[in-house]
């Protein structure tokens, strides 16, 4: 039976009159019983109080008197707290547990589950498939690496895969019945409406916009199959897996074999037919957004008013016995081929195409190095001005223009800029607190190189 663990008359604070006062308190009594950090244990006194404040936030409120009930009318919201926290105590959401004059709360584990259930249920927030995708592939990479010590991990990936595909499944039929709703409904405002509350906010994964994109949350899906297959397919490491199963569930080695490749095979299955089931989503989510697209589009071209001028006109045409003729009262015809919608066109995939890697030719590697290699030479750094003054001064303590040397394109670059240290900002102070470079008025030609002033470079004195 679904129901056996739980009390027969659960159900009954919730289809009765007053069930929208119950379930506002049963919903905060959620967040009082699921603080981890606490006892689960609570006093009276307290689930007393978040009742009434439960009751404070509510915008109004009206307890019905039923026929089974024969207590008064509440009057104040202490009266309100304890009718409901009677009410929940009767129908079996809550225990009380006396010891000498303490009366404590409790909710038992079964009543805990299907609350937090109900919750969830009603909450029915954006789920974020990246970080479920990611979970599981890191728990079948550790069963990979630890089959004996982390096999049972396994199983987790399972469920979370049986999870994922059970969301899919209510993603899907959430949009066919909101499509029903929504092509039911006359009322332009009420399509758009329900199409951003219900789906947008409602439905739509968190991040539905990069399923079709190269980060997409799904490129992992290779990997997580490959596990999964590498499982089944090798003998040895489904043993070791099998024995971990063994081990954590205290089971016999059939059973846990068993046990292995349903997971194995459930895993398999559920990221084998992703594309097939995103694209029917997509086909459902298309429908929906060219629905709620048209009809803002015709919301923002319709006159305000037009209706009832148009009532106005017909009802002051009925007074007349003989029909007036109109001419030229529009100019412009109403209905015709210009007034057709035409339907937005679905943007279609690719068709797949063999993917073969371009090789690059040796001479085009060799002239991409000699590139790289002669943009490196042409940078100019404080190491390679500092190591070039440091090897042509050597153990000089001062030395000419004419007497440096260049040899490569690095010792140029050096060279040209030995009249710039001081402008090479403070990286470069450095090499002015080691060498002065003392100009003239003169210019000369450097080694058929450079024309510029004349100076020298003294070595500073070390103090």
């Amino acid at each position: 039976m679904l129901f056996r663990h739980l009390p027969d008359e659960i159900f009954q604070a919730l289809s009765g009159s007053n069930r929208g006062l119950i379930e506002a308190v049963l919903y905060d009594l959620a967040e009082v019983f699921y603080d981890h950090a606490e006892d689960p244990i609570k006093e009276k006194s307290t689930i007393i109080e978040s009742i009434e404040d439960t009751l404070h936030n509510l915008d109004s409120y009206a307890w019905h008197d039923e026929q089974k009930e024969s207590f008064e009318s509440p009057k104040t919201i202490h009266d309100y707290a304890l009718r409901i926290y009677h009410r929940l105590v009767n129908t079996g959401w809550l225990v009380e547990e006396q010891e000498l004059y303490r009366v404590s709360v409790l909710m038992t584990p079964q009543i805990s589950m299907l609350l937090r259930a109900l919750v969830e249920i009603s909450r029915h927030g954006k789920r974020n498939y990246g970080a479920t995708v990611l979970s599981i592939l890191s728990n079948l990479e550790s069963v990979a690496k630890h089959p004996k010590e982390r096999g049972v991990t396994l199983s987790q990936s399972a469920e979370a895969s049986r999870d994922f595909s059970a969301h899919l499944n209510q993603i899907l039929l959430g949009i066919r019945s909101l499509q029903r709703e929504l092509f039911s409904s006359r009322d332009p405002k009420a399509i758009v409406a329900g199409f951003f509350d219900l789906f947008v906010e409602g439905i739509l994964i968190a991040d539905y916009k990069t399923i079709k994109t190269s980060n997409n949350p799904f490129r992992f899906r290779r990997q997580i199959l490959e596990y999964a297959q590498e499982f089944l397919s090798n003998p040895a490491l489904m043993g070791d897996v099998a024995q971990c199963y063994v081990d954590q569930q205290l089971i016999t080695m059939a059973e846990a074999q068993a046990l292995v490749e349903k997971d194995c095979r459930d895993i398999i299955q559920t990221f084998s037919t992703i594309e097939q089931r995103l694209d029917r989503i997509d086909e459902y989510r298309y429908r929906l957004e060219k629905r709620a697209a048209d009809t803002a589009r015709y919301m923002d071209s319709s006159r305000p008013g037009m209706a009832n001028k148009i009532s106005g006109i017909i009802s002051d045409v009925a007074k007349f016995e003989r029909l007036p003729t109109l001419k030229n009262v529009i100019g412009t015809r109403v209905v015709g081929m210009e007034s057709a919608a035409q339907p937005m066109k679905r943007r279609e995939p690719p068709p797949p195409r063999v993917m073969t890697p371009a090789e690059v030719s040796i001479d085009a590697i060799k002239l991409r190095d000699h590139q790289r290699r002669f943009h490196e030479a042409r940078q100019v750094t404080v190491t390679k001005l500092q190591s070039y003054l440091e090897r042509q001064m050597n153990t000089q303590e001062n030395k000419h223009i004419l007497d440096f040397t260049i040899e490569s394109v690095e010792d140029l670059v050096c060279f040209d800029h030995l009249r710039y240290v001081g402008s090479l900002g403070v990286t470069a102070k450095k090499i002015e607190k080691a060498f002065e470079v003392q100009f003239t008025e003169r210019y000369l030609d450097v080694h058929d190189f450079v024309e510029c002033r004349e100076f020298n470079v003294v070595r500073r004195s070390q103090a």
